[in-house]
């Protein structure tokens, strides 16, 4: 599976194509008063017999969420000898509803070829990923299990290095490639990392109502970027979730950032997000918490809305109604008188603010819980207080063990 900027997505389905997958759908004769399994997650595969799945059994069972849907094609994939990987997905464009996913497409890891404008791009700053798709281990089920972790971190306190680590573990299975996991990218250099302690854990599991993330560089030797979670306690203290270094800001790296984080703190979903507004973060936001409300930082806003507009008086507005306390109406004629004195109709930047304005608008937003945050600035406030006791020519491992 390649990354989103690497130019690799399957193609969009035709209206006819689609017209045949009904007609295929048809032909299957499924009865209607058949029963229907509901899979409510990985607890309900001891059940199902994967090996014998039948195109009728797919069809009359209902998933209680994606995540579920995506484990259960997953599992079949492990047990006929493929990898999979989701695709497009479809979400909500109405009025409060924004962004809900309604359908997402899962499809064989191998899927897709890359578009031709990325074959030949002369602004490309690192060596293109292979072509091929094809990997030793298949991507979606490769994972390091409870049982082996623990022997890792046995063996790694006994002094031995992580390629001698690995090269026992492939004795032991018989060969690199049955494994079942790395540690390591398409090139063999390490990818991303998410770490947290027990009381980060503790601190979550209380106060997880309220998750900012943000993005920070050159505080490590390889200037990878460096994301800290972090949130508020009863007494309005900055409190740390836990921290990560990835090897670039791609929609996927975040994806499996916030999985990873997910499955440090039980699946326990925060209520609310607050981000920088970063695409790559907003994409990865809205598909690993579908049900937290996203809010962008107020001070990146206004830093952008005098940036990007540069129309003098807007920014004045433009404040106004993002922290004032209006009603929606009030919201509405003020917004749109602004943009009209302004002649800014047709800005890029004004049509974007405004198609996301359940995300800053105070107008829109005061039935959600941010407790009083509105920016991330706390964020900002760990990345300097970092500053005191990290060097930026720090290696990863001395990175991780003064952090």
């Amino acid at each position: 599976m390649q990354d989103a900027d690497d130019g690799m997505s399957g193609e969009t389905v035709p209206e006819e194509e689609v017209e045949a997958m009904d007609s295929s759908v048809a032909d299957a004769d499924i009865d209607a008063e058949a029963a229907v399994r509901i899979v409510d997650g990985i607890g309900s595969f001891g059940a199902i017999e994967f090996s014998s799945l039948t195109a009728k059994d797919v069809l009359t069972t209902e998933f209680t969420s994606l995540q579920a849907a995506y484990d259960y094609y997953n599992e079949f994939g492990c047990m006929k000898g493929f990898s999979v990987k989701r695709s497009k997905v479809g979400r909500r464009t109405k009025q409060g509803a924004e962004g809900k996913i309604i359908w997402q497409i899962f499809v064989c890891s191998r899927e897709g070829e890359r578009d031709g404008k990325h074959m030949h791009r002369e602004d490309r700053k690192k060596d293109p990923r292979p072509i091929t798709r094809c990997r030793g281990l298949s991507r979606s089920y490769r994972a390091v299990k409870e049982g082996d972790l623990h022997q890792i971190n046995s063996i790694r306190k006994s002094g031995l290095q992580v390629p001698t680590i690995f090269r026992a573990f492939a004795n032991q299975s018989g060969g690199f490639e049955t494994v079942g996991f790395e540690s390591l990218d398409v090139d063999k250099r390490l990818e991303n990392l998410f770490w947290c302690d027990g009381t980060s854990r503790y601190n979550y599991s209380v106060f997880d109502d309220v998750l900012g993330f943000d993005a920070t560089y050159g505080r490590n030797k390889y200037k990878c970027p460096l994301v800290i979670f972090s949130g508020v306690d009863h007494h309005m203290r900055t409190v740390v979730f836990g921290c990560a270094i990835l090897s670039n800001e791609s929609e996927a790296s975040y994806v499996w950032l916030l999985r990873s984080f997910l499955e440090a703190m039980k699946e326990k979903q925060p209520k609310s997000v607050i981000t920088d507004g970063d695409l790559a973060m907003k994409s990865a936001v809205s598909t690993v918490f579908p049900g937290a409300h996203h809010m962008l930082c107020s001070w990146h806003l206004l830093r952008n809305a005098t940036a990007r507009v540069g129309r003098l008086g807007f920014p004045r507005k433009f404040c106004l109604c993002l922290m004032g306390d209006l009603e929606v109406n009030e919201f509405e004629t003020i917004w749109t008188d602004s943009v009209v004195d302004h002649g800014l109709e047709d800005h890029p930047w004004i049509v974007d603010m405004y198609s996301k304005k359940h995300s800053w608008s105070n107008a829109h937003i005061r039935e959600k819980f941010f407790a009083g945050l509105k920016t991330t600035s706390r964020c900002e406030a760990l990345n300097m207080q970092l500053g005191k006791f990290i060097h930026n020519g720090y290696n990863l491992r001395e990175f991780v063990e003064h952090f």
